[in-house]
């Protein structure tokens, strides 16, 4: 019967801990992260390399973006959909490099996702 108990209570914490983990949402996004980057770097593999601010009191990882190409007539011409590099504690950075999109003369660097890891404690 302990058993049985143990394993439901642990099945149920499971479950709360992935459902509750998981965040998106674009008023949240906008709220907690500003994402800067620099123009294309010129080479063989031309790359757009920025950094995502995490202003949120808390440490979170995967944060998902969107990277959105645009024409010089503000046409988009291509987007994806990339993770972040590692955990980004609560008012800290990370950067990121991806392969800028062909054609594209403006970028929208958008935060569409991210899982919380913990607060920030207080001191």
């Amino acid at each position: 019967m302990m058993k049985t108990t143990t394993l439901a209570l642990g099945i149920l914490l499971a479950c709360l801990t992935t459902t509750a983990s998981a965040q998106s949402g674009d008023a949240l996004a906008r709220e907690w992260f500003r994402v800067s980057w620099a123009p294309p770097t010129e080479g063989t593999a031309p790359t757009l390399a920025g950094q995502v601010f995490n202003t949120s009191p808390y440490r979170v990882t995967d944060v998902r973006l969107r990277v959105e190409g645009f024409s010089a007539d503000n046409r988009r011409i291509g987007s994806g959909l990339h993770v972040g590099a590692g955990d980004i504690d609560a008012g800290g950075e990370s950067s990121f490099s991806v392969e800028a999109i062909p054609g594209a003369v403006t970028y929208q660097v958008d935060v569409v996702s991210f899982d919380l890891v913990s607060r920030k404690r207080a001191r």
